[in-house]
């Protein structure tokens, strides 16, 4: 009912996926086909837009395995698997619906093969996921449950892991101060921390009469609403 409700919304919408052909459009996944009506900061680019030199530097390293937690609709699984071609993709979403659109977004991509898809994470499942040997990468955002999850105790086989965590203070106080503590005497610890959106985000080359015309929305179509600043983690194992 959307499209009916908000037109203009709609057509707004339409004009970026066709400028974009249905694909993301720039930073470290751009050409990454994705399932149709995708977030508009994932179809620009933007998204997370302070990750992408990490993003960058991490797509450079020999992967044997991709541990996504919290796949969402598939942007990071399939964007690190386009950019990383050896490496194995292992993707845990707790949502059935968006499991089917990781499932598109992953065959869209050729990379259906690579992929296992699984139900939530649990402890038990994401430890058997990275206890394989060979270098392993992991990417969560789990809106809290990384209390949990990014967790030694429960995961030990994380410690010769590098990982990429999204912190939730708004939703678990004190969970980001909780991993650093655990991994702080096994990984080195970098905090990447939020930054605010403005219009010179939006990648004018897309669309320059949208760009000129709709200030509002192209404002709007890079935004993340997040509810407040946080952090992200990147926790890389120190050598024996």
């Amino acid at each position: 009912m959307r499209p009916l409700a908000y037109p203009l919304d709609a057509l707004f919408r339409l004009a970026l996926w066709r400028a974009a052909d249905g694909k993301v459009y720039s930073g470290p996944f751009a050409g990454l086909a994705l399932a149709p009506s995708p977030f508009l900061p994932h179809l620009l680019g933007t998204y997370e837009r302070e990750l992408h030199g990490v993003i960058e530097a991490l797509c450079a390293r020999p992967w044997r395995r991709i541990v996504n937690v919290g796949g969402g609709n598939g942007f990071y699984i399939a964007g690190f698997g386009r950019r990383v071609p050896d490496a194995a993709l292992i993707v845990f979403e707790l949502d059935p619906m968006a499991r089917d659109v990781i499932a598109q977004t992953m065959e869209r991509n050729g990379l259906s093969a690579r992929t296992q898809l699984f139900a939530a994470a649990d402890a038990e499942g994401l430890d058997a996921a990275c206890r394989e040997a060979g270098p392993t990468l992991v990417v969560m955002d789990v809106e809290g449950a990384e209390l949990e999850l990014a967790n030694l105790q429960h995961v030990p086989s994380l410690r010769h892991a590098t990982l990429l965590v999204e912190t939730h203070d708004l939703l678990r106080a004190g969970c980001r101060e909780a991993i650093v503590s655990q991994f702080e005497a096994t990984h080195t610890i970098h905090s990447i921390a939020t930054a605010p959106r403005t219009l010179a985000d939006f990648p004018s080359a897309l669309a320059p009469v949208l760009r000129a015309l709709a200030h509002a929305r192209c404002l709007a179509a890079v935004r993340e609403p997040r509810g407040g600043a946080q952090d992200w983690l990147l926790l890389e194992p120190r050598t024996d």
